[in-house]
């Protein structure tokens, strides 16, 4: 049987793995039961997240929240068709965790395809020779462009998925095609080759209102991008920010027809689809646009960081998130001085040199 714990080594030591399992009843004989206290402000769980690995799953679907015994059950993830697990992109507890549930399901149930955000559609064959066994993984990671926390974050779902001949889809939009819809609009997506159209989604669904569209923009505020007001005082998306919305439409739209057209490849599978958190959070984004595709069952697993790793809780707004709360490490504060968040941004927000022609001359 494969070995995710020995896997998951590559990213950690096993001193600290060991830490984590035992706090959590992961691997433990005697699993600790955690309880859940409700407060004014919310929710607290009884027992502390001892290192950046540990992490405990809630499921908040009921009247009562209640914590997940992964060594035991697979929580009622296994009612649903779809279940996305939104993820801190490069959290080590996050991408434990998500190996640890892709594992439980998969101990209940054989039949379950692995959808990743992390490698794009036009990598599928190569991606496809590695399940095969055609190629090593190095070929994988180098032709399939896989992001560089590979080894130690995908890896072992990848692995198991392919030790029992499941798919794996590589679910996203290539990253020129999202970079030069940002830059250009929706409409540079006309210039795609013939042979790079079926890329991307067929069509995208791009309201200008709505909970996702006003999540987006809320986000743009405080980003390179700025909300205007138009001659009427209404704050209205700049040009600019509107691009970077159609942009991440492209990502979502895409994500959710790969995972649509996985799952109608592959009658009566389920599907474990993994993205950074905001895509499925609230149900929106890639969910939203996954339900207008099709009639399934979907499960979201929101991650919360939270605020005292000795008193884990979390609020209302958190349990409006998801179907479950994954409750994880907080990370490091990453800027503090306003002179190292310019250089922050600078650094973040650098222009590439993608070619928005995608090879064919300028007119």
């Amino acid at each position: 049987m494969f070995d995710i714990r020995g896997v998951m080594l590559g990213a950690t030591t096993m001193v600290a793995l060991a830490t984590c399992q035992a706090a959590q009843g992961i691997s433990s004989n005697e699993p600790t039961e955690i309880s859940l206290t409700r407060t004014d402000r919310g929710w607290h769980t009884s027992e502390p997240l001892t290192t950046f690995y540990s992490f405990q799953l809630v499921d908040v679907r009921g009247d009562r929240p209640a914590v997940v015994d992964l060594e035991n059950t697979h929580g009622g993830l296994l009612s649903y068709d779809i279940v996305f697990i939104g993820e801190n992109h490069r959290h080590p507890g996050n991408h434990f965790a998500q190996a640890m549930i892709y594992e439980r399901l998969l101990a209940s149930e054989p039949k379950i395809i692995l959808s990743l955000e992390q490698f794009e559609r036009d990598t599928q064959k190569t991606v496809d020779a590695y399940l095969a066994g055609e190629i090593g993984e190095w070929s994988l990671r180098h032709f399939g462009r896989a992001w560089d926390n590979y080894e130690s974050s995908y890896r072992p779902l990848v692995e198991m998925a392919k030790e029992r001949g499941l798919p794996v889809i590589a679910a996203n939009a290539p990253k020129d095609a999202v970079v030069c819809t940002g830059r250009k609009g929706l409409q540079v997506l006309e210039k795609l080759p013939t042979g790079r159209r079926d890329q991307v989604a067929d069509w995208f669904h791009t309201p200008e209102e709505g909970a996702y569209f006003e999540k987006y923009t809320r986000q743009m505020r405080h980003g390179p991008a700025k909300v205007k007001a138009d001659t009427k005082g209404q704050k209205k998306l700049s040009q600019r920010a509107l691009k970077s919305y159609h942009a991440q439409v492209v990502r979502d739209d895409t994500m959710a027809e790969s995972i649509h057209m996985a799952m109608e490849a592959n009658p009566g599978y389920k599907l474990v689809h993994l993205n950074g958190h905001f895509h499925s959070a609230a149900r929106l984004g890639t969910v939203e646009r996954v339900k207008l595709r099709r009639d399934s069952e979907i499960a979201v697993i929101q991650p919360v960081m939270v605020a005292d790793p000795k008193k884990p809780a979390f609020d209302d707004t958190d349990v409006n998130s998801g179907d479950y709360l994954l409750l994880i490490y907080p990370l490091a504060e990453q800027v503090k001085t306003d002179e190292n968040r310019k250089v922050w941004r600078q650094t973040v927000f650098k222009r590439s040199d993608t070619d928005c022609t995608f090879g064919a001359s300028e007119d």
